[in-house]
């Protein structure tokens, strides 16, 4: 018996799963193998609501990550270059309990039917949803990119963000280089 509980819990966590949020593409015909160093490259024009220090975040984990990968980072002629952006998008928590109250005609009489309802609001507070994008050329040519999410809570603390945006760059360049272009 607790062998089928066990399995019917864990066909449940698969059947809730969600999509992995990890996408990427590349262009086939790249050879990966022959690029050694990277460079970032500037924002030409950032976005009206920039945040600088997420950038930051984001930029120095793409750092760590690629030269955990054995890349060399490089001021300037690096064989790949760098470009990166993000997107936020408040989600509403929309959790609530309803409450009604009501009547009904009852047989011949002429009784009314009055009926009141409300939603209390359980939890407020915002989600972000925060989209990391990572653009990788060679010689003014796109080679790679991809994106991936985060969620957190709005008021998240810099520790647990940082944690976050380090977790999802990893995720999203252990797919760099890819796999079907290095055999």
């Amino acid at each position: 018996m607790k062998i089928l509980i066990t399995l019917l819990f864990l066909f449940l966590l698969a059947a809730c799963s969600s999509e992995p949020s990890t996408k990427f593409d590349y262009n086939e015909k790249t050879n990966f193998s022959l690029f050694k160093s990277f460079q970032f490259v500037e924002k030409t024009s950032p976005d009206l609501d920039t945040n600088p220090v997420m950038d930051n975040r984001i930029k120095q984990a793409i750092e760590s990550a690629l030269i955990r990968q054995r890349f060399t980072a490089q001021a300037a002629n690096a064989d790949l270059q760098i470009k990166f952006h993000f997107s936020q998008q408040e989600k509403t928590n929309n959790s609530s309990f309803s409450i009604g109250l009501g009547g009904t005609k009852i047989g011949g009489s002429g009784a009314a039917s009055v009926g009141v309802s409300t939603s209390v609001p359980i939890d407020s507070d915002a989600t972000i949803i925060t989209k990391i994008f990572i653009d990788i050329s060679h010689n003014g040519k796109a080679i790679w990119h991809g994106t991936d999410i985060f969620e957190g809570k709005g008021d998240m603390p810099f520790q647990e963000k940082e944690l976050a945006i380090t977790a999802t760059v990893n995720r999203l360049l252990a797919n760099f280089p890819p796999k079907k272009a290095q055999e």
